[in-house]
């Protein structure tokens, strides 16, 4: 694990000149790092050397990041079965499964192989922003079970010179009580429940403003930062930082602070934005996956497909740097979806019901109702359920698959779903 930094070693993680290079230059210096990425992963990870294979390709000829297109997007479902193949990795881990610094293991199943410089590369987040700052009291107010969200985020803060407080998810009021307390300085949690802590104590009577010591928060895992941030700003006078991660691959895109979008963190990978058809790179504008190459030694992904779509933009940024931008995650696609800040894949649904014989048929209802994600289930069954203790066991079983609760259950009539009906309605992206 890595140790706490001091002020200079904090500082030379950030090179502002290589966040500010010509575009040309950016390019030639990329190619030149892709090139020995791609060989030290086709070397080291058995996967990559069987998809350059597969494909005909060498790695030699790869110079560039038009040159990606060469080779096959692996996707989130790709790597699922892939890791149930050959567990645990699926053939990517390139280094000792005991020189790990964490396993996590996301909804999927999928493990996830975090080493030092995913933790590295969120410190340098933290000292981009300016805050939170060493020495300040920082509430993880996130998931801190299996996922990565917060113990990930514990391991950089303790990196930054933080005190930390692992609060976890739930208990608002406590939670208020604790930021109150402590005079914490920072909220790390998704912004649905930010501001779930945020409105509870307005309710117990503070004013956030004058009766805490909140300077900072952050964003990321749901789309309602890009409704929130106004409100955290202009209400509660904080920081918002912003990024684009996901378990497999880390922080690999961020927000500079004006709220223009993701900067390509291209210290920390290659991302394109292609045609999930084709996996040819698409144009500035046009709506694309977002496929991710890593610089990594220990889980050197090599054209992963995060599942997630968006544009992207080549016009420099008002702060001055240079690396294309994502104005915004536009929806998903795949056998998955993101609700609540978690992965749920199709396989996974299957599973939780078919141990339920009395649910007939279900369908997965997403909506956003202010600020929260909200999921309605509606279930087909025959009409001499007990549905009191059918909705408590759905709710067990969904908790024990994929970790997430029905915030509303209605049962319907048998054949009442139409025959080609969908299992999953998201209407948030609307």
């Amino acid at each position: 694990m890595l140790r706490r930094m001091n002020a200079k070693q904090l500082q030379a993680l950030c090179d502002d000149w290589k966040e500010r290079m010509p575009p040309a230059e950016r390019e030639e210096w990329l190619g030149a790092r892709l090139a020995k990425q791609v060989n030290y992963a086709y070397r080291h990870a058995p996967a990559v050397k069987r998809i350059f294979d597969a494909a005909g390709v060498s790695p030699r000829q790869i110079r560039s990041i038009r040159d990606l297109e060469s080779l096959p997007v692996t996707t989130k479902d790709d790597l699922v079965k892939l890791q149930h193949a050959e567990p645990p990795f699926g053939g990517f881990l390139a280094v000792p499964l005991n020189s790990l610094s964490r396993i996590y293991v996301s909804p999927g199943p999928i493990y996830d192989a975090w080493g030092e410089e995913r933790i590295r590369a969120a410190v340098r987040g933290f000292v981009r922003m300016g805050l939170p700052k060493p020495g300040d009291v920082v509430m993880v107010s996130t998931a801190y079970h299996m996922v990565p969200a917060g113990l990930f985020m514990t391991d950089a803060l303790d990196v930054l010179g933080c005190t930390v407080v692992p609060a976890g998810i739930g208990q608002t009021e406590l939670q208020v009580k604790l930021l109150h307390d402590l005079r914490a300085t920072a909220i790390c949690s998704f912004p649905s429940f930010t501001m779930s802590i945020l409105k509870k104590a307005e309710e117990m009577g503070y004013n956030v403003r004058r009766d805490f010591n909140l300077k900072y928060t952050t964003g990321g895992g749901e789309r309602h930062i890009q409704v929130l941030r106004k409100i955290f700003e202009e209400q509660y006078g904080l920081v918002v930082a912003d990024g684009y991660a996901t378990a497999d691959v880390g922080s690999v895109a961020w927000d500079c602070g004006l709220g223009l979008g993701y900067h390509y963190d291209d210290a920390e990978c290659v991302i394109e934005i292609v045609d999930p058809q084709t996996g040819r790179q698409v144009k500035p504008g046009e709506v694309g996956e977002i496929v991710v190459t890593l610089f990594s030694k220990v889980y050197p992904l090599v054209r992963f497909g995060t599942g997630d779509l968006a544009t992207y933009t080549n016009e420099t940024c008002p702060c001055g740097r240079t690396a294309p931008r994502i104005p915004k995650i536009i929806g998903m696609i795949g056998e998955h979806i993101r609700v609540k800040g978690m992965f749920v894949h199709m396989k996974e649904l299957d599973d939780a019901f078919a141990k339920l014989p009395e649910v007939l048929k279900y369908q997965l209802v997403l909506k956003l109702e202010g600020h929260k994600d909200q999921i309605t289930l509606n279930v087909e069954t025959e009409s001499d359920v007990d549905r009191k203790a059918l909705a408590q066991r759905i709710n067990q079983r969904t908790q024990e698959v994929f970790k997430l609760r029905m915030d509303a259950i209605e049962f319907l009539p048998k054949g009442q779903l139409p025959q080609d009906y969908k299992k999953v309605v998201d209407t948030r992206w609307a």
